[in-house]
């Protein structure tokens, strides 16, 4: 079930934009697009058969993990130093727990291995308007979401994904266990990967 801010956001979409300016809050015209019927189950549980993706992060450029602190340490840019010796440069890092740098990280990638088995799965080299996002935790169980967007305009056309929403909760892998190694350690994470209807009005 789509959550109260999504209920929201789609409802304005719907049934015209609010402007706020200057403090204050004024409707502004109604949109005349008619909305799409949103399936029955939204977002909808993929159900397609599993799979799983490996990543290997040992000579990273990018990523380092840290056993005694279980944390990752992203590397953001550097610091340069300038001494009697020359010049030098320190690396700058972000910081983040091992955990829910997995379920970040590890659900993107799971979000894109799903993608690609989908299009291997439909016999196609691109699958317009339907995009993967970053991974998330749902009450213990993790997630990401793959976007199913169509867009109504004015003039009752509807610009729309090249396969059927039902096409695609089929095909989209019901589970996705990435692997991502490290020197000293593999993190493994399975995700659950919904389907979610969007509707994105256009002018």
């Amino acid at each position: 079930m789509p959550s109260s801010r999504r209920r929201f956001v789609r409802a304005i979409a719907a049934g015209g934009s609010i402007s706020v300016l200057a403090g204050c809050t004024s409707e502004s015209e109604e949109s005349t697009a008619t909305p799409l019927p949103e399936p029955e189950s939204n977002p909808a549980p993929a159900s397609g058969d599993p799979i799983t993706v490996s990543r290997d992060y040992r000579d990273s450029s990018k990523y380092d993990y840290y056993p005694d602190t279980e944390e990752i340490r992203q590397r953001t840019g550097y610091r340069k130093h300038i001494n009697e010796s020359g010049t030098t440069k320190e690396p700058i890092y972000k910081r983040e727990p091992a955990s829910s740098w997995m379920t970040r990280v590890g659900g993107t990638v799971a979000g894109k291995a799903a993608m690609k088995a989908v299009r291997v799965r439909l016999g196609v080299d691109s699958l317009d308007d339907i995009s993967p996002g970053i991974g998330y935790d749902d009450d213990g169980v993790q997630r990401v979401m793959i976007g199913y967007v169509v867009w109504p305009n004015r003039s009752g056309e509807t610009r729309t994904p090249p396969v059927e929403f039902e096409t695609l909760v089929a095909e989209v892998p019901r589970t996705v266990t990435a692997n991502l190694q490290f020197e000293e350690k593999t993190f493994s994470e399975t995700f659950h990967p919904l389907v979610e209807f969007r509707q994105v009005y256009r002018s």
